[in-house]
């Protein structure tokens, strides 16, 4: 009953935690959790909301109350506050490939502040590279057409993030959330749900928007470019610069022409020939020729303020460049490995990407290492204030955690890692590991104010 109560009373509260926006209660790109959305056909017809008698529910009792069917009466379902999304495939076909996508329905239960629908159909395969080698799989679907889902911009291509690994669930969320309080173009919107898969319940998941192309995600032009650093290296069309790998993800594999890939390459060339050159910083002919410079010290800073190491390494590292214009670095994307902990980094003491990629001669630069410190000071005022996100995010998703837990052992992801585990907080309870980030979270932040 302890949970219950709780969660009755974030409901009242808190109504939905979100990873984006100034302020989680009023988000630009979402439906304001504070004036739920409701759909059309539980929407009270203008001049008939009123009851002429006092007892228009036809009990008899005369409350006036009238009693809206709940859809997903009778469907699998878990009380924890969070919205469920519930996908079939097509005769219960298990999701076992990265490549090949199965046929299946979706339908969502908006738990009264955002937009049901059910049957809407479409296709799910599975995604991600170490993530899916784990229990709990990450998944990536397609809607046949497009949707605003709880709230985000409506589109056809959408993410479930499993965060296996996390027993707070929320790495990716604050991640997000700081990432919104910069000057970066795109940030990926996400709301938690609770999936359940072919009547099973799976968990925790992060509903989130897939990082590509398009007037709502990266808003380029079909002649622009997006670009992933990943170490994985394994991509179609991809290529190493000073060791830095590089990989075409805009224009698609199929439809990239051999004149766009030889320029792009060129670009990128150029680009780091003359930040590793002498004349790197000159004023108009150096590194600022090529790169947009606000948006690679926000997004240093997203993964600085977060210790996600993977800026260097680099995995999911996204620039993206629109026809005749610069290298603009985002969107920030996967933020669980190695993030809002120092058994990967030495951040307790030192800057954890402080000689990151071309960040390591960009920083050699005074002008714009003074550019990086005047930024991190303005944004520091809201940085400030993340614990208190931490906070309310923790409250909101408590009784979630607790169900999560009870399905997967976050510990697992040691097999990933010679038998140890990887960030440090897998054993620990959900308010302990939560504590744990927030610690981190502010000792880090420290460092940076010291270090720039």
């Amino acid at each position: 009953m302890r949970l219950k109560r709780a969660h009755i009373a974030l409901i009242i509260a808190l109504a939905a935690v979100s990873c984006r926006g100034d302020d989680i209660y009023d988000i630009s790109g979402y439906v304001n959790p504070s004036t739920p959305s409701v759909p059309e056909e539980n929407k009270p017809d203008d001049g008939d909301s009123k009851p002429d008698d006092g007892d228009n529910n036809g009990d008899g009792n005369g409350s006036g109350e009238v009693e809206t069917p709940n859809p997903f009466d009778g469907w699998p379902s878990v009380d924890t506050g969070l919205p469920r999304l519930y996908i079939d495939t097509e005769n219960a076909r298990t999701i076992n490939s990265k490549t090949t996508y199965v046929n299946a329905t979706f339908s969502l239960d908006g738990v009264g502040r955002w937009t049901n629908f059910i049957g809407r159909t479409g296709q799910i395969r599975g995604r991600g590279n170490t993530t899916w080698s784990w229990p709990k799989k990450p998944y990536h679907f397609n809607l046949d057409e497009k949707a605003p889902l709880l709230g985000m911009e409506s589109n056809r291509h959408w993410v479930l993030l499993a965060n296996f690994m996390d027993p707070t669930l929320m790495r990716n969320i604050v991640a997000m959330k700081v990432s919104s309080l910069t000057s970066l173009e795109w940030t990926p919107s996400c709301q938690s749900v609770e999936l359940f898969l072919n009547g099973v319940h799976k968990g925790n998941y992060l509903l989130i928007e897939k990082v590509r192309v398009g007037k709502s995600r990266v808003n380029i032009s079909e002649d622009g470019y997006l670009l992933e650093l990943d170490f994985h290296y394994d991509n179609p069309n991809q290529w190493k610069d000073h060791n830095i790998p590089f990989a075409v993800k805009y224009p698609d594999p199929e439809d990239i022409t051999p004149s766009q890939l030889s320029y792009i390459k060129g670009y990128i060339q150029d680009a780091s020939n003359t930040i590793y050159g002498s004349s790197f910083d000159d004023p108009e002919e150096g590194y600022v020729k090529y790169i947009d410079v606000d948006s690679f010290i926000d997004y240093w800073i997203v993964y600085e303020v977060m210790t996600n190491h993977e800026l260097g390494n680099p995995g999911s590292v996204f620039f993206h460049k629109e026809k005749g214009g610069k290298l603009v670095a985002g969107p920030c994307w996967d933020f669980d490995w190695g993030v809002l902990t120092f058994n990967t980094n030495n951040g307790k003491y030192a800057l954890v990407n402080g000689n990151a990629i071309w960040y390591s001669r960009l920083r050699k630069d005074p002008l714009f290492e003074s550019r990086l410190k005047s930024r991190f000071e303005e944004l520091l005022p809201e940085l400030e204030k993340i614990p208190e996100f931490i906070d309310r995010t923790a409250d909101y998703l408590e009784a979630s955690a607790a169900i999560n837990r009870t399905l997967w052992d976050p510990s697992g992801d040691k097999i990933s890692n010679g038998g140890n585990i990887i960030n440090g907080d897998e054993n620990l309870s959900f308010r302990a590991a939560v504590d744990r980030i927030k610690s981190t979270y502010l000792t880090h932040l420290e460092v940076i104010r010291q270090k720039l």
